[in-house]
């Protein structure tokens, strides 16, 4: 049976070649988003690593002790420790030498959101090291860490909290994974924040030890040091869009490459059965025949699996150079050439190839000799059992996760990454179900032209009676255009709908937020407080850690510290139980849906852990239907726990001049790096910056999908032209001339491309009903729109390859005296 496969492989050369070819890509693509995959996962950086030069680090408490479940402790990092005392400070400085650690905002124009500024003092225990220019000498001076050289020497205007304030940079460092800061002489560090955030002792460790005995603050050596770092997860949150995107679309890649593959060597199987039905009549039993062509396949897998593996590795570079322009992953992310995606990879190819090839064969291996003779041109079933029955799971199964969206679970309507397994399970039914739905979709498109002549007739008949060829056409269309439609008109439902749940749950007139990563000072609150016919409320930004008794771990909500007085005169959350009257000093609001996860209830009372690390009672005072905004909670404005506020919301009041209080506002913020918005501008610039990012990522991911999509389109058809020659042959005798000839086989494929679109048009619509009626059920009703544009590129991308392929190959193979049958 190898003798025999080998010398099948050498003699169909051209039909095998597109498999070879489509499973190459296909393997490759996958190394390139599975070795991606990778590399945003496990890599994470051990240890400390601004403190890593740094002998010991003093700082207040700076992690929190809960119990889980099962009564072990758990430990948990503040978001906001407390700053050092003074005497503290004092203490240190009698243990030899002292480096005084300040963090605070400190924004650049242009520069990253979460830039912050430091002492250049502290620069000597960090990986900071300068690359261009000098250390700053005087309060005017800034280095900026890993900026561009050629910032040195200009004045440049930096946002603090203070306000805006010009330097002049006179030095550069190299880059850092773990922050973007701006280094300041000690002394403008100590005025811009007086707060001391931790202290690095150069003395021995028992003399700092005892110098801060009793008083709370903790000596971090070691490993230990980490607790003091503002990332303690090793980089992994800055890796979290990245892994997010790869995810997704190594689940997208990897169900349209193995689809396709699948579908390309089960037609490459189906094209010789009259090969098959030779062997059989010469004496070769059913399983002769299986072993033979699934000896074929595996050795065409190995060989193109291998090819595609060793392909995908220099495309990660690629992949990885698109994810840091567009700022999706970090720059510092490396993604090198591990086994074990490699491997896995490797298996994808194969066994999607021996399944594509296992299904046909079986078919091939049970038809009898004369049986197969016959009908090795005529037509046959349109779809196998084994097609079927995956085909309607895969239908169910979409069904039924869309309606468990639109019944239970509605927010996960609002993510692609969470939605997108109801696009691929009823895309992909349709695709598997192509086969059997073609047929009346093209009876129907066709129909006209059995009414327009002989030639028009011609058309019709091949497309239907070639039912397979025309399946095969339609297939990645359906794939295609199903999930780009799908994909693109859900995004932008997604969108509209999270923004339409925001304006919906806002009352607020005018919005002020904090540049980049930093807060609103005090300044500012006094002077937005103080304008008349204004109703102001402040909101901070708190991580709450919920416990029970015991100090058993609840949850960790996202919550905001606020005014009780101000909350419903800017906000409107939907009670569900509970009530928002007279919520006192001790209420806790949270979403309905995060109060059951956590197995709390209005009426309960919790404790609070705050960001600073100070606890708080506090009594459930009412549950909020579960919004676009996902989890979110309220608390006290008392109890913010050291977080500083970022945003302010002010509503005019009845009667009041809005003109006056929105140039009072403009006056109020002209020299705080504090940004003015109306509510409708900010959402609209929110519902357009969402779809601009989600439109890169989704177009990036479907991209490679679709390009794929198009190679299979283009194979199919490149596969199967030689088996025309007897078609072509016919046409030839009955006085069609080449151009006739290429216009017959033009019209055929844009048939099958249109009834390709069709079905996808079909899928992609139930899609979208299903997460609608999810969306409509959380937020009510919002505009939708449809991307027509994106979608008809997407089609006629599809068509003009198609159509080119189908008029190509038929022309070079009749490009010479016509064919008079075989």
């Amino acid at each position: 049976m190898i003798r025999i496969a080998l010398a099948t492989l050498r003699s169909r050369a051209a039909s095998y070649a597109g498999a070879f070819l489509a499973l190459a890509l296909g393997t490759s693509i996958i190394a390139m988003m599975a070795l991606t995959l990778g590399a945003v996962s496990s890599t994470e950086f051990h240890g400390p690593q601004r403190y890593a030069q740094a002998p010991a680090v003093v700082t207040a408490p700076v992690t929190l002790k809960l119990k889980d479940d099962d009564g072990d402790p758990r430990e948990f990092p503040m978001v906001a420790p407390k700053p050092l005392p003074a005497r503290v400070v004092q203490a240190l400085s009698g243990t030899g030498r002292t480096v005084q650690d300040r963090t605070f905002s400190a924004q650049l124009p242009g520069g990253p959101d979460e830039q912050v500024g430091h002492p250049w003092g502290t620069a000597a225990f960090t990986p900071y090291r300068l690359v261009n220019g000098h250390a700053p000498a005087s309060a005017r001076e800034i280095v900026v860490g890993g900026g561009d050289p050629s910032l040195v020497g200009r004045t440049v205007r930096v946002a603090t909290a203070t306000g805006f304030g010009d330097y002049r940079v006179v030095g550069v460092t190299a880059p850092v994974w773990f922050e973007n800061a701006v280094f300041f002489a000690d002394q403008e560090a100590a005025r811009l924040s007086p707060e001391v955030g931790a202290v690095v002792a150069y003395g021995t460790v028992e003399s700092v030890r005892a110098a801060v005995q009793g008083t709370g603050a903790r000596v971090l050596t070691g490993a230990d040091r980490l607790k003091a770092e503002h990332d303690q997860n090793g980089g992994r949150d800055q890796l979290r869009d990245a892994e997010g995107m790869a995810g997704t679309s190594m689940m997208l890649v990897v169900f349209v490459v193995v689809f396709v593959v699948i579908a390309t060597f089960a037609f490459v199987v189906d094209q010789r059965r009259r090969e098959v039905a030779l062997l059989r009549t010469v004496g070769a039993t059913p399983g002769q025949v299986r072993r033979m062509v699934l000896a074929e396949a595996f050795l065409l897998a190995v060989l193109a699996s291998a090819v595609g593996c060793a392909a995908g590795i220099p495309l990660t570079g690629v992949l990885r150079a698109w994810m840091v322009d567009h700022g999706v992953a970090p720059s510092w992310l490396a993604v090198d050439a591990r086994p074990a995606p490699l491997v896995i990879s490797f298996c994808l190819g194969l066994l999607s190839a021996m399944i594509g090839t296992a299904v046909v064969s079986w078919r091939a291996g049970r038809v009898r000799p004369a049986e197969a003779l016959r009908e090795a041109t005529g037509r046959r079933r349109a779809a196998t059992p084994v097609r079927l029955v995956l085909g309607g799971v895969l239908l169910v199964l979409g069904v039924q996760k869309s309606a468990g969206a639109i019944n239970s679970d509605q927010v996960i309507a609002l993510s692609m990454q969470n939605y997108l397994f109801v696009p691929v399970l009823l895309v992909g039914g349709c695709a598997l179900l192509t086969p059997l739905l073609v047929r009346p979709v093209v009876t129907a498109l066709t129909w006209p032209l059995g009414r327009l002549g002989a030639g028009a007739m011609v058309v019709r008949e091949g497309a239907l009676f070639a039912g397979r060829r025309t399946a095969a056409v339609a297939t990645p269309v359906v794939l295609a255009v199903g999930l780009g439609a799908a994909l693109f008109t859900a995004q932008d439902a997604a969108n509209a709908a999270n923004v339409a749940g925001l304006r919906a749950e806002s009352r607020a007139d005018y919005i002020l937020s904090a540049q980049g990563d930093g807060e609103i000072g005090p300044a500012v609150i006094d002077r937005v407080r103080a304008i008349p016919g204004a109703t102001v409320a402040v909101y901070t930004p708190a991580e709450v850690r919920l416990s029970g008794d015991g100090d058993r771990y609840l949850g960790t909500l996202s919550a905001f510290a606020v005014d009780p007085r101000a909350l419903t005169a800017t906000r409107q959350p939907s009670v569900v139980d509970g009530s928002l009257e007279r919520l006192g000093d001790d209420f806790l609001v949270l979403d309905h849906d995060t109060a059951g996860e956590f197995g709390i209830r209005t009426g309960d009372r919790v404790k609070a852990w705050l960001p600073d690390g100070t606890s708080a009672p506090l009594r459930v005072a009412a549950e909020s239907r579960t919004t676009v905004t996902g989890e979110i909670g309220y608390v006290p404005a008392a109890r913010a726990g050291g977080a500083r506020p970022t945003q302010i919301e002010v509503k005019v009041a009845p009667g009041g001049d809005t003109s006056a209080v929105a140039a009072a506002l403009r006056s109020a913020v002209h020299d705080r790096p504090v940004k003015l918005s109306t509510r409708s501008s900010l959402l609209d610039a929110e519902q357009a910056d969402q779809q601009r990012k989600t439109r890169l990522a989704t177009g990036n991911v479907f991209g490679i999908a679709l390009a794929f999509a198009l190679i299979a389109i283009a194979n199919t058809l490149v596969m199967a032209a030689p088996d025309r020659r007897r078609e072509l042959s016919a046409l030839t005798l009955a006085g069609a001339t080449r151009r006739k000839t290429l216009a017959f086989v033009a019209a055929e494929t844009v048939v099958a491309t249109v009834a390709g679109a069709v079905l996808a048009g079909v899928a992609a619509i139930s899609v979208v009903a299903g997460q609608r009626a999810a969306l409509t059920k959380l937020v009510g009703g919002f505009q939708m729109t449809v991307p027509w544009t994106s979608i008809l590129a997407v089609t006629a991308v599809c068509a003009v390859t198609a159509l080119c392929t189908s008029v190509i190959a038929t022309r070079l193979l009749v490009g010479g005296p016509a064919p008079r049958g075989e």
